[in-house]
């Protein structure tokens, strides 16, 4: 904001903060977490839309800010460049896509909704970057909500890996008790070892060592259910209680994502406890293992499968298409290609999993225009 507003912006924001313009969630930690501020809401009422003039100071900042951003743009791999090409090409029907927006949304979503449009229409607003920290591949369109794909020009389809994460778990836990032998360079033993460290790898084959006969159960239930993207349905089923599936999708993002605890003073906290519970009372191993995986520091683990997710779309699966003349659009964990390459695409992907973590995933294929969905299951 800095570079391309004022040096003292502070100020600015100080003044914005006190006549509550805007809010700030008022947690900072130096060095881990910066403070947060959002529009706040009672001011969000209609909204419109102008246009800097071209001879002030702020718009050409803004417009070199641009041109800076797109400067590494050269030194994409050969792959990447045709996918930033194509990307560069694609068009939304963006009357349809803004009605739906005021039709479907409130003001505050209305305002993302439409500026992220706005971005994908300018095309100098569009970006296509790897994360510095997951690897992942950052565009407009993983920024774009899900019910706006549909506007895409073309005949495309969406194809999905149900229940990513949770695979890619089940994966990585595999790998560590068993010592597979992949391609994936993320679940070679060093890299493991690099990661987590020697002593919570031996942590987690004692405790499998120790609980390997009353708990195996139910991790080959983990296993299947997540090869065969049903986590979320069986996981409703072998609950005690009464839950959802969208509760169940929140409480593994939970399991996931939180820190195993904190201290406030003298007293401990274990964020989301009641939920953690419910999730070890289904799969008790897996639940202790993301423990013992996140016990140095709580970030490692989702962001070690966020690398081996794009290891897997980005670095394998996308160049491979590309070298058979297929260019897909990526959203992390799936693939958008043209109707006409979907076969083919399905069972290049087969052999990029299969090949690389000799396992092949649960895919959910949606025809972007359309409402019907299709699910394919692999064995494993």
């Amino acid at each position: 904001m800095r570079s391309i507003t004022i040096s003292n912006i502070d100020r600015y924001i100080k003044i914005m903060e006190n006549g509550e313009f805007i809010i700030s969630d008022k947690s900072y930690s130096s060095g881990i977490k910066s403070l947060k501020y959002k529009l706040n809401p009672k001011f969000i009422v209609g909204i419109s839309k102008f246009e800097l003039p071209t001879d002030i100071k702020l718009y050409k900042r803004i417009v070199n800010n641009l041109y800076k951003r797109k400067a590494h743009y050269n030194r994409l791999e050969p792959h990447l460049k045709v996918m930033r090409d194509e990307f560069m090409k694609m068009e939304l029907d963006y009357p349809e896509a803004n009605k739906w927006v005021l039709n479907n949304s409130n003001e505050a979503q209305k305002l993302s909704y439409l500026t992220s449009l706005n971005h994908m229409e300018d095309k100098r607003f569009r970006y296509f970057k790897r994360n510095k920290t997951n690897n992942r591949l950052d565009t407009n369109l993983t920024n774009l909500k899900s019910s706006l794909r549909q506007f895409i020009l073309g005949d495309y389809v969406s194809i999905d890996i149900k229940n990513s994460q949770p695979f890619l778990l089940g994966i990585l836990i595999d790998n560590i008790i068993n010592n597979r032998d992949t391609l994936c360079c993320y679940l070679h033993k060093e890299k493991l070892l690099q990661t987590f460290g020697i002593k919570v790898i031996r942590k987690v084959l004692l405790f499998h060592q120790n609980q390997e006969k009353s708990t195996m159960v139910k991790l080959r239930d983990f296993y299947d259910s997540v090869f065969n993207g049903t986590l979320y349905d069986e996981f409703v089923i072998r609950y005690s209680g009464e839950i959802t599936r969208n509760k169940v999708k929140d409480i593994m993002f939970k399991v996931l994502f939180s820190r195993n605890e904190f201290y406030s003073g003298y007293r401990k906290t274990i964020p989301y406890e009641k939920d953690k519970k419910v999730f070890a009372s289904v799969y008790p191993f897996v639940y202790e293992t993301v423990k013992i995986l996140k016990k140095k520091e709580h970030r490692i683990l989702p962001i070690y499968l966020q690398r081996i997710e794009s290891y897997l779309f980005i670095d394998c699966l996308a160049k491979e298409l590309v070298k058979h003349g297929i260019i897909p659009f990526t959203i992390h964990d799936s693939v958008i290609v043209k109707s006409e390459h979907l076969q083919q695409t399905i069972e290049i992907m087969d052999e990029v999993f299969k090949e690389q973590i000799r396992a092949v995933p649960t895919y959910e294929i949606k025809k972007l225009n359309d409402t019907l969905y299709q699910n394919i299951k692999r064995a494993v």
